[in-house]
């Protein structure tokens, strides 16, 4: 659904006219913060697979850090502990703490294959940045599997990338609680409806991953 739809679909909830534009009242504006709140915590409650990319850092000789160029500052780790990988040498990087590589590269300031990584600090983009051990000894291109939110809707086209349904029952939520009951809905009700659409979307979801979330051994 685009932005404009979801807007309207809460509106039609609110018994409220519907638009042919996000900002054509300031209801509608408000409703439109209130879908992107919705948004930004359906996103954070799950690893969707619509929002997840790999970003790849191609190292040069001599530096050991590099941006996550378009993870932004709410990235996730697809599996922080899962290893990137380095496809020019067809092997792994390992994540590990930061203070554990700084400790590394006291000791030993070796340049060759990264075999290590961690992450800390922000560029001017905001977009974080991956530290290296050993510091690259050439060029090497290295793979990060990423979730990676979608930037907060403002053009009435844009489609939404996450499950549509709980953003637009957590978006109605928010509205009933601002101005409140809405002709017997209540906004306890009206959340908890929103929270079982939610964890359903999640359970869908999840089932085209179920190797993420079970144990076995290998």
């Amino acid at each position: 659904m685009t932005y404009i739809q979801i807007i309207n679909a809460v509106l039609r909830r609110l018994r409220e006219d519907q638009v042919s534009a996000p900002s054509d009242t300031e209801y509608s504006t408000l409703i439109g913060d209130f879908v992107n709140e919705a948004k930004r915590e359906v996103e954070d409650a799950h690893k969707w697979h619509s929002l997840r990319t790999q970003i790849t850092v191609t190292t040069a000789s001599g530096t050991s850090q590099y941006a996550l160029t378009g993870a932004g500052n709410r990235f996730k780790m697809v599996d922080p502990k899962r290893w990137a990988y380095d496809a020019t040498n067809k092997n792994y990087v390992v994540p590990k703490s930061s203070k554990k590589v700084k400790e590394m590269l006291l000791e030993d300031p070796s340049y060759g294959r990264p075999y290590a990584y961690y992450i800390e600090g922000k560029d001017a983009s905001g977009d974080p940045y991956v530290n290296f051990y050993s510091t690259p000894n050439g060029i090497y291109s290295i793979n990060f599997e990423v979730v990676v939110p979608q930037a907060d809707l403002s053009s009435a086209s844009t489609v939404l990338t996450v499950p549509e349904y709980p953003v637009i029952l957590s978006a109605y939520a928010k509205a009933l609680m601002e101005r409140g009951e809405d002709n017997g809905t209540t906004h306890g009700g009206a959340v908890n409806t929103a929270t079982v659409a939610l964890s359903d979307a999640i359970a869908l979801d999840a089932a085209w991953a179920e190797e993420e979330f079970t144990w076995s051994i290998d």
